[in-house]
């Protein structure tokens, strides 16, 4: 052991472990630095998803006025009861998180204000009078507020324009005729329990049938404003999901992030800075919110497997020295070197013939996706004469021209990475085989592109059997028609849009009669035959977006959309039944048979995928029952 330790091999192998360590620390570095932009990256995508679910919650709230405003613009006079009427059912607390509620403020002239106060006194409200108390050139009051709570009654006959801010807001709205939101308040419902910031949003409410083109007109048909009340925190949080734990938002009124101006702070008990930030503004109803969105600590931990990445460069690095060692020491030995060459000789001519009798396509390419060399297997699955291909670009077997995805290939394997991928390519019959491609770039020792190994492995009947086994998966064999369990998942998605839209479908269940005779009298084959008639003849009665599947046996359901009442789903299977009652020739001989139709209406006869098939099914039978070749609709849900 110790005749190998000589400076040929000793100086090499120091040298080694400084050029591993500095390439160990640059790349440690550059892997940091690599880890910190995707965590970036990741993190900014993550911030500008929450910026834009709080902007379309913001939308979607502002809505919720305009319904109300609506409801004036439908009615000559909304009363208190209808008021509450319309925001109960509105659902607030279930599907719009964080409005405190919905209401009604209107203008009071100072000379009314004793007017106003004995007319709400009269409808019962004995202790009601303006707030706050003083004199002032313009009053105004909220007059409805529903939910009418213990946290909302504390606003009734509020003055909102006694205070800058929302004035502020009010005014913009009423001079626009447009919603707008107010800056930073304290709402007048909150308590010392639980106290959060709040935002008012306003919505100017105008005399019906009247002109609102310039501001005199619109201060002339002026009658209020429709108005929201936020509680910020419950505003928020819902808005941040599964990235609550990681992110840390806040909130500021205005292009100033200041305490003052503080509107929304997810933790609290953070430091104000994390190691990931970004920064970004929402734009809503003339006013401006800045989102400052910082990394908590959990996003912060280093994941395990950039340890791992870390822990593979040290390795690398000792490998490296050890390589080097292990060379060093292999120079020493001219007589195992040169058995060494022996065998690697002996490796190459066995190489050459595993490259020769592989079942996969092996090719090599020059650096402009010319072929070079092609072994056997892949001159048969193209089916071309080498002396055709040699020479020949790779890219003209694509399907198609597509010059970007050559030049993208040429410069990956320019920066020298290996890719797998699957592609299509053009035999000489002109047919399309599908292939699983890899390829390897080749450079020469001044790091310039001299070409690349591809590997072909063909998967096109591979293909075709699993394009057939998704076409059983979801159609009869036999009709071609859907099967009963893509049809009800079809069925579903169409129930989950009528909830939704609020729209109407009709579900058919279809039994065909005297089926049993035809097959028993001329066959199992006659009455294959026959049922796929049956389903061409259905299927020419149906539109392209209604629904055909056979259920089994002799049984189809069929799936009618935007179906608006019963009898527009009778009138098809009127069609329905006329179309195959009309007589079949099978096999030279004539026979009929005719069929019996249930129908369920969704949301008449079931608001669920069971209810309904129960109902059409019953509703089926009935028909049966009645003599055959007729149609029942269901009475009710089952």
């Amino acid at each position: 052991m110790l005749r190998y330790l000589r400076p040929a091999i000793v100086i090499p192998s120091l040298t080694a472990l400084i050029l591993g360590t500095v390439a160990g620390g640059i790349a440690w570095q550059r892997i940091e630095a690599a880890h910190q932009e995707t965590q970036q990256r990741a993190f900014d995508a993550e911030s500008s998803e929450i910026a834009l679910k709080i902007d379309e919650r913001v939308k979607a709230y502002r809505q919720v006025l305009r319904g109300a405003r609506a409801l004036f613009a439908a009615s000559r006079e909304v009363t208190r009861e209808e008021w509450r009427q319309y925001v109960e059912a509105l659902r607030l607390p279930e599907d719009y998180p964080g409005i405190q509620g919905v209401g009604f403020a209107v203008p009071v002239p100072a000379t009314e204000v004793g007017r106003h106060e004995r007319a709400m006194h009269a409808q019962g409200f004995a202790g009601y009078q303006l707030s706050p108390p003083g004199k002032r050139a313009e009053y105004t009051a909220v007059l409805y507020l529903e939910p009418f709570d213990w946290r909302n009654q504390r606003a009734l006959g509020f003055d909102m324009y006694s205070e800058p801010v929302r004035h502020a807001a009010m005014a913009r709205a009423r001079e626009l005729g447009t919603p707008s939101l107010s800056g930073k308040v304290r709402l007048v419902q909150e308590t010392a329990t639980d106290t959060q910031a709040g935002v008012l949003l306003y919505l100017p409410v105008f005399r019906r049938d009247a002109p609102l083109v310039t501001p005199a007109q619109r201060e002339a048909a002026f009658l209020g404003w429709v108005y929201s009340p936020f509680r910020m925190n419950d505003l928020i949080t819902g808005t941040l999901g599964d990235a609550a734990p990681r992110v840390h938002l806040r909130i500021y009124d205005g292009h100033d992030p200041s305490p003052a101006t503080l509107l929304f702070d997810s933790h609290p008990s953070l430091p104000e800075q994390g190691k990931l930030g970004s920064r970004s503004t929402l734009e809503m109803d003339s006013r401006v919110w800045t989102l400052v969105f910082d990394s908590t600590p959990e996003l912060a931990a280093t994941p395990p497997e950039w340890r791992l990445e870390q822990a593979a460069i040290v390795l690398i690095a000792g490998l490296f020295v050890l390589l080097t060692t292990f060379f060093c020491a292999a120079r020493q030995r001219a007589v195992e070197l040169t058995r060494i060459s022996a065998s690697l000789r002996r490796s190459e001519a066995r190489y050459a013939t595993l490259v020769n009798l592989s079942e996969d396509g092996i090719a090599a390419l020059d650096a402009q996706l010319c072929f070079t060399y092609l072994n056997p297997r892949l001159l048969k699955l193209l089916g071309f004469p080498e002396t055709e291909l040699l020479g020949r670009r790779f890219d003209s077997l694509w399907p198609a021209e597509d010059a970007a995805h050559r030049d993208f290939l040429i410069e990956r394997l320019r920066r020298g990475e290996a890719a797998s991928w699957e592609e299509q390519l053009r035999n000489a019959d002109g047919r399309l085989i599908t292939l699983i491609i890899t390829h390897a770039p080749h450079f020469d020792d001044g790091g310039v592109l001299l070409g690349s190994i591809l590997t072909l492995t063909d998967i096109s009947e591979r293909k075709a059997s699993e394009e057939r086994i998704r076409y059983l998966a979801t159609h009869d064999p036999l009709t071609g028609l859907t099967n009963r369990a893509m049809f009800l998942e079809q069925m579903n998605n169409s129930l989950r849009i009528a909830q939704r839209h609020q729209t109407r479908f009709a579900l058919l269940f279809l039994d065909l009669d005297h089926f049993k005779e035809v097959n028993d009298s001329l066959g199992h084959a006659a009455g294959d035959a026959l049922l796929r008639e049956t389903a061409r003849r259905m299927r020419r009665c149906l539109r392209a977006s209604d629904l055909l599947a056979r259920q089994g046996g002799d049984e189809f359901l069929a799936l009618l959309h935007d179906v608006h009442n019963v009898d527009e789903a009778l009138h098809v299977a009127d069609k329905i039944r006329q179309a195959i009652g009309a007589p079949f020739s099978l096999d030279g001989q004539s026979c009929s048979v005719s069929v019996s139709i249930g129908i369920a209406l969704y949301p008449d006869h079931g608001q669920d995928l069971e209810t309904l098939t129960r109902s059409a099914d019953t509703a089926m039978y009935r028909a049966k029952q009645g003599g055959r070749d007729g149609t029942t609709a269901a009475t009710n849900a089952a």
